[in-house]
Protein backbone atom coordinates (compact mmCIF):
# COMPACT_ATOMS: atom_id res chain seq x y z
CA UNK A 1 0.00 0.00 0.00
CA UNK A 2 1.43 3.54 -1.23
CA UNK A 3 1.58 5.48 1.70
CA UNK A 4 3.18 9.40 1.42
CA UNK A 5 4.52 8.78 5.23
CA UNK A 6 8.32 9.17 6.08
CA UNK A 7 10.35 6.38 6.88
CA UNK A 8 10.00 6.89 10.55
CA UNK A 9 6.26 6.35 10.69
CA UNK A 10 6.94 3.31 7.71
CA UNK A 11 9.33 1.62 10.26
CA UNK A 12 7.00 1.80 13.23
CA UNK A 13 4.53 0.00 10.77
CA UNK A 14 6.99 -2.29 9.88
CA UNK A 15 7.67 -3.14 13.45
CA UNK A 16 4.20 -3.68 14.85
CA UNK A 17 2.95 -6.04 12.01
CA UNK A 18 6.60 -8.12 12.20
CA UNK A 19 6.81 -8.01 15.69
CA UNK A 20 3.24 -7.90 17.07
CA UNK A 21 1.14 -9.04 14.45
CA UNK A 22 -0.76 -5.70 14.25
CA UNK A 23 -1.41 -4.08 10.89
CA UNK A 24 -1.51 -0.23 11.05
CA UNK A 25 -1.79 0.49 7.43
CA UNK A 26 -5.59 -0.03 8.30
CA UNK A 27 -6.37 3.18 9.31
CA UNK A 28 -6.53 6.41 7.51
CA UNK A 29 -3.71 7.80 6.99
CA UNK A 30 -4.08 11.63 8.68
CA UNK A 31 -5.59 9.48 11.87
CA UNK A 32 -2.69 7.03 11.71
CA UNK A 33 0.14 10.22 11.96
CA UNK A 34 -1.95 12.14 14.44
CA UNK A 35 -2.29 9.16 16.93
CA UNK A 36 1.37 8.15 16.48
CA UNK A 37 2.58 11.65 17.15
CA UNK A 38 -0.03 12.09 20.37
CA UNK A 39 1.48 8.88 21.58
CA UNK A 40 5.25 9.91 21.02
CA UNK A 41 4.21 13.30 22.65
CA UNK A 42 2.67 11.57 25.67
CA UNK A 43 5.74 9.61 26.68
CA UNK A 44 7.96 12.72 25.57
CA UNK A 45 10.04 10.71 23.22
CA UNK A 46 11.64 11.84 19.67
CA UNK A 47 10.18 10.53 16.69
CA UNK A 48 13.74 9.33 15.42
CA UNK A 49 14.14 7.16 19.04
CA UNK A 50 10.24 5.50 19.15
CA UNK A 51 11.10 2.77 16.38
CA UNK A 52 13.77 1.35 18.55
CA UNK A 53 11.76 1.84 21.81
CA UNK A 54 8.66 0.76 20.32
CA UNK A 55 10.90 -2.97 19.65
CA UNK A 56 11.95 -3.34 22.81
CA UNK A 57 8.89 -3.12 24.49
CA UNK A 58 5.91 -4.72 24.06
CA UNK A 59 3.87 -2.67 26.41
CA UNK A 60 4.53 0.45 24.89
CA UNK A 61 2.96 -1.74 21.38
CA UNK A 62 0.04 -2.40 23.32
CA UNK A 63 -0.59 1.03 24.57
CA UNK A 64 0.02 2.24 20.96
CA UNK A 65 -2.70 0.09 20.14
CA UNK A 66 -5.33 1.15 22.64
CA UNK A 67 -4.70 4.67 21.44
CA UNK A 68 -6.05 4.22 18.31
CA UNK A 69 -9.35 2.56 19.90
CA UNK A 70 -11.75 5.94 20.11
CA UNK A 71 -13.90 5.81 23.35
CA UNK A 72 -15.96 9.26 22.66
CA UNK A 73 -19.29 9.02 23.76
CA UNK A 74 -23.10 10.82 23.96
CA UNK A 75 -25.86 10.85 25.02
CA UNK A 76 -28.03 11.90 21.55
CA UNK A 77 -25.57 12.88 19.57
CA UNK A 78 -26.61 14.27 16.39
CA UNK A 79 -30.22 15.98 17.29
CA UNK A 80 -31.54 15.50 14.39
CA UNK A 81 -30.58 11.62 13.51
CA UNK A 82 -32.46 11.00 16.82
CA UNK A 83 -35.37 13.14 15.68
CA UNK A 84 -35.49 11.38 12.77
CA UNK A 85 -35.35 8.31 14.43
CA UNK A 86 -38.11 9.10 16.93
CA UNK A 87 -40.83 11.01 13.78
CA UNK A 88 -39.72 8.35 11.23
CA UNK A 89 -38.27 5.55 11.74
CA UNK A 90 -38.74 3.45 15.08
CA UNK A 91 -43.13 4.07 14.17
CA UNK A 92 -42.44 2.80 10.83
CA UNK A 93 -40.43 -0.22 12.52
CA UNK A 94 -43.34 -1.06 14.81
CA UNK A 95 -46.16 -0.73 12.49
CA UNK A 96 -44.39 -3.35 10.56
CA UNK A 97 -43.94 -6.02 13.39
CA UNK A 98 -46.54 -8.38 14.50
CA UNK A 99 -47.62 -8.09 17.81
CA UNK A 100 -45.84 -9.18 20.68
CA UNK A 101 -42.08 -9.38 17.82
CA UNK A 102 -39.33 -7.75 18.64
CA UNK A 103 -37.32 -4.75 17.57
CA UNK A 104 -33.83 -6.12 17.67
CA UNK A 105 -30.71 -2.99 17.26
CA UNK A 106 -26.94 -3.41 16.90
CA UNK A 107 -25.02 -0.60 18.80
CA UNK A 108 -21.40 -1.02 16.62
CA UNK A 109 -18.47 0.45 18.44
CA UNK A 110 -20.65 1.58 21.44
CA UNK A 111 -17.91 2.96 23.35
CA UNK A 112 -19.21 3.54 27.12
CA UNK A 113 -22.67 3.18 26.09
CA UNK A 114 -24.37 6.47 26.12
CA UNK A 115 -25.46 5.95 22.14
CA UNK A 116 -27.01 2.82 23.47
CA UNK A 117 -29.09 4.14 26.34
CA UNK A 118 -30.10 6.79 23.95
CA UNK A 119 -31.45 4.15 21.77
CA UNK A 120 -33.47 2.37 24.65
CA UNK A 121 -34.88 5.43 26.07
CA UNK A 122 -36.54 6.07 22.66
CA UNK A 123 -37.90 2.57 22.11
CA UNK A 124 -39.31 2.22 25.82
CA UNK A 125 -41.06 5.61 24.96
CA UNK A 126 -42.43 4.34 22.08
CA UNK A 127 -43.93 1.43 23.60
CA UNK A 128 -45.45 3.29 25.96
CA UNK A 129 -47.06 5.29 23.60
CA UNK A 130 -48.42 2.61 22.06
CA UNK A 131 -51.08 -0.09 22.14
CA UNK A 132 -49.55 -2.87 20.35
CA UNK A 133 -47.66 -5.19 22.43
CA UNK A 134 -43.93 -5.58 21.43
CA UNK A 135 -40.19 -5.59 22.75
CA UNK A 136 -36.86 -4.37 21.73
CA UNK A 137 -33.58 -6.12 22.41
CA UNK A 138 -30.40 -3.85 21.50
CA UNK A 139 -26.81 -5.59 21.26
CA UNK A 140 -23.95 -3.54 21.95
CA UNK A 141 -20.48 -3.81 21.33
CA UNK A 142 -16.88 -2.59 21.73
CA UNK A 143 -12.89 -4.05 21.15
CA UNK A 144 -12.11 -2.30 24.65
CA UNK A 145 -13.50 -3.89 27.70
CA UNK A 146 -12.48 -1.25 30.05
CA UNK A 147 -14.99 0.80 27.63
CA UNK A 148 -17.72 -1.49 27.89
CA UNK A 149 -17.11 -2.30 32.16
CA UNK A 150 -18.19 1.32 32.18
CA UNK A 151 -21.53 1.05 30.00
CA UNK A 152 -22.48 -2.01 31.96
CA UNK A 153 -22.60 0.35 35.28
CA UNK A 154 -24.57 2.45 33.77
CA UNK A 155 -23.14 5.59 35.78
CA UNK A 156 -22.79 9.09 34.48
CA UNK A 157 -22.16 12.48 35.69
CA UNK A 158 -24.38 15.28 35.32
CA UNK A 159 -22.75 17.46 32.71
CA UNK A 160 -22.62 14.19 30.33
CA UNK A 161 -26.63 14.01 30.56
CA UNK A 162 -26.76 17.81 28.94
CA UNK A 163 -28.48 16.55 26.07
CA UNK A 164 -31.06 14.45 27.61
CA UNK A 165 -34.77 15.66 28.06
CA UNK A 166 -35.77 16.18 31.73
CA UNK A 167 -38.53 13.97 31.66
CA UNK A 168 -35.91 11.20 30.29
CA UNK A 169 -33.69 12.16 33.45
CA UNK A 170 -36.78 11.87 35.86
CA UNK A 171 -37.97 8.58 34.29
CA UNK A 172 -34.67 6.71 33.58
CA UNK A 173 -32.10 7.39 35.83
CA UNK A 174 -31.56 7.45 39.60
CA UNK A 175 -29.67 9.98 41.44
CA UNK A 176 -26.94 8.86 42.87
CA UNK A 177 -24.84 11.90 44.67
CA UNK A 178 -23.03 13.78 41.98
CA UNK A 179 -23.79 11.24 39.39
CA UNK A 180 -26.92 9.67 37.87
CA UNK A 181 -27.34 5.93 37.09
CA UNK A 182 -29.88 4.42 33.94
CA UNK A 183 -32.23 2.02 35.93
CA UNK A 184 -32.28 -0.94 36.03
CA UNK A 185 -35.27 -1.70 33.56
CA UNK A 186 -33.25 -0.14 30.76
CA UNK A 187 -30.32 -2.13 30.99
CA UNK A 188 -31.75 -5.51 31.15
CA UNK A 189 -32.80 -5.28 28.19
CA UNK A 190 -29.39 -3.92 26.72
CA UNK A 191 -26.78 -7.06 25.96
CA UNK A 192 -22.77 -5.45 26.01
CA UNK A 193 -20.26 -7.45 24.97
CA UNK A 194 -16.64 -7.50 23.26
CA UNK A 195 -16.55 -7.75 19.54
CA UNK A 196 -14.06 -6.83 16.50
CA UNK A 197 -15.41 -5.44 13.31
CA UNK A 198 -12.59 -6.46 11.68
CA UNK A 199 -12.96 -9.85 12.17
CA UNK A 200 -13.67 -11.65 8.92
CA UNK A 201 -14.63 -14.59 10.55
CA UNK A 202 -18.65 -13.52 11.44
CA UNK A 203 -21.18 -11.54 10.73
CA UNK A 204 -22.46 -10.02 13.67
CA UNK A 205 -22.55 -10.46 17.36
CA UNK A 206 -22.21 -13.65 18.71
CA UNK A 207 -24.91 -12.41 21.89
CA UNK A 208 -27.54 -11.66 19.15
CA UNK A 209 -26.95 -15.89 17.34
CA UNK A 210 -28.48 -15.08 14.17
CA UNK A 211 -28.26 -10.78 13.52
CA UNK A 212 -31.23 -10.01 11.13
CA UNK A 213 -31.16 -6.55 13.17
CA UNK A 214 -34.11 -3.89 12.49
CA UNK A 215 -31.25 -1.11 13.06
CA UNK A 216 -27.71 -0.44 13.35
CA UNK A 217 -26.02 1.93 14.68
CA UNK A 218 -22.42 2.89 13.37
CA UNK A 219 -21.43 6.21 13.91
CA UNK A 220 -18.62 8.15 13.95
CA UNK A 221 -16.23 5.13 13.38
CA UNK A 222 -16.05 4.43 9.84
CA UNK A 223 -13.93 7.43 8.46
CA UNK A 224 -10.69 6.19 10.78
CA UNK A 225 -10.05 3.51 8.33
CA UNK A 226 -8.77 3.18 4.87
CA UNK A 227 -11.60 3.14 2.24
CA UNK A 228 -11.07 -0.86 1.70
CA UNK A 229 -11.46 -1.11 5.39
CA UNK A 230 -14.99 0.80 5.48
CA UNK A 231 -16.29 -1.03 2.62
CA UNK A 232 -15.36 -4.41 4.20
CA UNK A 233 -17.14 -3.07 7.79
CA UNK A 234 -20.19 -1.65 5.38
CA UNK A 235 -20.60 -5.01 3.71
CA UNK A 236 -20.81 -6.69 6.95
CA UNK A 237 -23.17 -4.58 8.67
CA UNK A 238 -25.84 -4.82 5.04
CA UNK A 239 -25.14 -8.20 5.25
CA UNK A 240 -26.51 -8.34 9.56
CA UNK A 241 -29.54 -6.18 8.91
CA UNK A 242 -33.10 -7.24 8.38
CA UNK A 243 -34.89 -6.76 5.08
CA UNK A 244 -35.93 -3.16 4.87
CA UNK A 245 -33.68 -2.42 7.74
CA UNK A 246 -32.12 1.10 8.63
CA UNK A 247 -28.22 1.83 9.14
CA UNK A 248 -27.22 4.67 10.94
CA UNK A 249 -24.13 6.72 10.90
CA UNK A 250 -22.18 9.81 11.71
CA UNK A 251 -22.47 12.80 9.74
CA UNK A 252 -18.98 13.24 8.70
CA UNK A 253 -19.86 9.34 6.66
CA UNK A 254 -22.90 10.58 4.66
CA UNK A 255 -20.69 11.11 1.90
CA UNK A 256 -18.91 7.88 2.03
CA UNK A 257 -22.37 5.82 2.64
CA UNK A 258 -24.33 7.99 -0.13
CA UNK A 259 -22.15 5.86 -2.99
CA UNK A 260 -23.94 2.70 -1.93
CA UNK A 261 -26.55 2.13 -4.26
CA UNK A 262 -27.94 -1.07 -1.79
CA UNK A 263 -28.69 1.62 0.65
CA UNK A 264 -31.48 4.93 0.83
CA UNK A 265 -30.68 8.19 2.77
CA UNK A 266 -34.37 9.12 3.99
CA UNK A 267 -33.05 12.06 4.82
CA UNK A 268 -30.84 14.72 3.70
CA UNK A 269 -30.47 16.07 7.36
CA UNK A 270 -29.08 13.51 8.78
CA UNK A 271 -27.08 10.16 7.94
CA UNK A 272 -29.90 7.24 8.24
CA UNK A 273 -30.08 4.97 5.77
CA UNK A 274 -32.32 1.73 4.66
CA UNK A 275 -31.57 -1.14 3.22
CA UNK A 276 -33.28 -2.10 -0.42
Amino acid sequence: MERQVDDTVFEIMRIMKARYEKDLTIYDEAFLVKTLRRRMAAIAINPSDYALYLQKNRDEAESLVGSFQISYSQFFRNGLTFAVLEQLVLPQLLSHKPENGEIRVWSAGCSTGQEAYSIAILLEELLISSSKPMRFRIFATDLSSEVLDTARTGVYDEDSLSNVRMKYIKRYFSKMGAAYQIVPGLTEKIVFSQYDLLDAHSTNPPDSIYGDFDMIFCCNLLFYYQTPVRRSIVKKLKRSLAEGGFLITGEAESLFMGNDQNLKMLSASAPVFQIN
